[in-house]
């Protein structure tokens, strides 16, 4: 089984974390609640370049957490996304939704 690890750093106006792993149905429990909480207080950058993998319930609580942070007024950003990321989510049609970004320095 894949394993999901989470680095947070903190911007001036932004929190980011850092995904390197699997972010899918077994992984996503811990990170699902801190991003959650994240998404309410903060401007949030996805670092996903490191992701080997993203399955629809990782997707899931993406597409969820970029709802409830345009709810509060803020933006959820997806930065430097790997091949296996972009791909899933590409396939789901979404992809012109989300804020996408290659480096910190463009968040808003």
């Amino acid at each position: 089984m894949e394993q999901l690890t989470v680095i947070e750093k903190e911007g001036a106006n932004y929190l980011q974390y850092v995904l390197e792993g699997a972010l899918n149905a077994y992984t996503i429990g811990e990170f699902q609640d801190t991003l959650y909480a994240a998404v309410q207080k903060n401007n949030v950058v996805l670092d996903m370049s490191r992701l080997i993998e993203l399955d629809p319930s990782g997707l899931g609580l993406l597409m969820a957490a970029f709802n409830d942070c345009d709810e509060a007024g803020h933006k959820l950003y997806f930065m430097a996304m790997s091949n296996e990321s972009e791909k899933t989510v590409a396939a789901s049609g979404f992809k012109y939704l989300f804020n996408l970004i290659n480096s910190v320095t463009e968040v808003k």
